[in-house]
């Protein structure tokens, strides 16, 4: 270990468990990188290291995971490659997912009108996701592997408000920091090795977090509606849910889910048969129809025939009738 990292109690004597936080996103991916470039400076005889993922699960279930279907086959992908690094990663699930939290009766609350009701949507600012599916196996983790812990977490040279938080932590390191990367530097670094998660390459998302956060974008809820429309309409149908203490799924939004949903399913061609687009569809078929047959009736002089296609149009009537309704 350098001289230059200060660490409380550290003896090359020992041996350390070298414990990497990875979140999939570029500075700790990056942080992996340069770990294994530089693990001589690091690694005593007997050391381990150790790469930490949580995965937030939507529906544990049905193995529906909370993250994006191209970002967590990426943690997979990647979870080989630091294997054959000689590196132990642990991909950590809580025994609580999304379902869990949303359906939970609260049994106290700072508003007491909200003890007894159904917890719900995950308000803005207070996750309690992240607290109990994804914090909760994470300290777990450190609470069973007790002994030389070094902690590495992804915070770049131009993120100074978080470095001065990190400072505070016993045992804690920034390698971005030590060797002078700033999150550009960080991005290039995983472009080299082919690590660049497909969060930065989507369009329009910027961020890695759950889908079914109040802060996800519009694509990242049309990429679950194509990977996992069952959970997709299960998400959605839970905006009509009773009883909920936090009823909206954005307390800030304009939209409600089913406007999402049916933006969704306009821009995938998917509407459901029998919604409100079918139909106005099928309404506009049958005055088509019911034109056609006016025009019908003024250049046909049978009475036969006349009295035939009233037949007919009372029973499209009848149909239009049942549609709208």
């Amino acid at each position: 270990m350098s001289e230059t990292i200060v660490l409380n109690n550290y003896s090359s004597s020992n041996s350390y468990n070298h414990v990497i936080s990875w979140s999939g996103g570029k500075d700790s991916t990056a942080t992996i990188i340069l770990f294994h470039e530089h693990e001589k400076e690091f690694l005593n005889p007997g050391d381990k290291v150790t790469i930490l993922f949580s995965e937030v699960m939507f529906d544990k279930e049905n193995n529906i995971s909370g993250h994006n279907p191209d970002i967590i086959k990426f943690i997979y992908d990647k979870k080989k490659v630091f294997e054959s690094w000689g590196y132990n990663v642990e991909i950590l699930h809580s025994d609580k997912d999304y379902l869990d939290v949303f359906y939970h009766k609260l049994k106290r609350s700072p508003d007491p009108a909200r003890v007894g009701l159904t917890h719900g949507f995950v308000p803005s600012g207070i996750c309690a996701v992240k607290r109990d599916c994804k914090l909760k196996p994470i300290n777990k983790w450190y609470k069973d592997h007790p002994g030389n812990i070094i902690q590495y977490i992804g915070i770049a040279l131009d993120e100074p408000k978080r470095l001065e938080s990190l400072h505070k932590m016993e045992n804690t390191i920034s390698l971005l920091e030590r060797y002078n990367f700033t999150e550009e530097d960080a991005m290039k670094l995983c472009e080299e090795y082919d690590m660049v998660s497909p969060q930065y390459l989507m369009e329009g998302m910027k961020r890695d977090g759950c889908w079914f956060c109040p802060n996800s974008k519009y694509c990242e809820k049309l990429a679950i509606a194509k990977a996992y429309p069952e959970a997709w309409d299960k998400y959605v149908s839970m905006e009509s849910e009773l009883n909920l203490a936090y009823p909206k799924w954005n307390v800030f939004a304009k939209e409600t889910l089913h406007d999402i949903d049916a933006k969704i399913k306009a821009e995938l061609g998917t509407e459901k048969k029998g919604g409100k687009e079918d139909r106005e569809a099928f309404i506009n078929i049958m005055n088509d129809v019911e034109n056609t047959l006016k025009d019908m009736q003024l250049s046909i002089a049978k009475k036969t025939f006349v009295n035939t296609m009233n037949e007919v149009k009372n029973i499209l009537n009848d149909m239009q009738n049942l549609i709208a309704s």
